[in-house]
Order: C-alpha cells, then structure tokens, then sequence
C-alpha cells in the first residue's frame, strides 16, 4: 500500500518553523475534552494509515526475535553483536507498546 505523505515539506516547514505554530496547534485540540493521546488515537483509528493489533504483534516479535539473536551471539562471545541486537529489540519492545497504547483494547 503506498499513502502520500500527510503533509507535504511546506506544510511541515510552515508548521514546524513558525513561532509557536505547533504549540498553538496542541492548544487547540486542548479545548477538546480529550488529551492529545486521546486524540491521535481517535483519529488514527480505523485509518489505512493509522496502526493495528498486527502492528503491535509484529514489533514485539521482531523484539523477541532480537532478544534471542542477543543471547545466541552472547553465547558465542559476540558482545558487540548482542549489545546492537539488545539496542534494537528494546526499540522494537518500546514501539509495540506506543502502537498499543493508541489502540482500543483488544
């Protein structure tokens, strides 16, 4: 599937760029009764482009895969191997939680 950015590099420029422009936008969604968590979930929610139960499966697999890829090369007496795999997994761990949390419960 292939989705065309949600914004194109101006609207980012513009948006990231000016004075207090993202602040200003947060504040607008803060007079909602919802927090910005709350809201980013609700709109991401049923999106082709939002995020999904397999999401959160497939990153926490990719985390044990790593984590298995860690001990084996511990084992071998590849730290260097193990220490990038554990670097890699605890990111893969933490992203499967952050999708998670954006989803309804399961």
């Amino acid at each position: 599937m292939s989705l065309p950015p949600a914004l194109s590099a101006a609207e980012w420029n513009g948006v990231l760029h000016q004075k207090d422009g993202l602040a200003h936008l947060r504040e607008e969604f803060g007079k909602l009764p919802f927090s910005a968590h709350a809201i980013a979930a609700l709109l991401l929610y049923d999106q082709p482009f939002g995020f999904t139960a397999q999401d959160v499966q497939d990153e926490t697999e990719v985390s044990d895969y790593c984590a298995m890829m860690a001990a084996q090369n511990r084992e071998a007496g590849d730290q260097a191997t193990a220490a990038k795999f554990e670097l890699l997994g605890g990111r893969h761990k933490e992203r499967a939680a952050r999708i998670a949390a954006l989803l309804p419960p399961p």
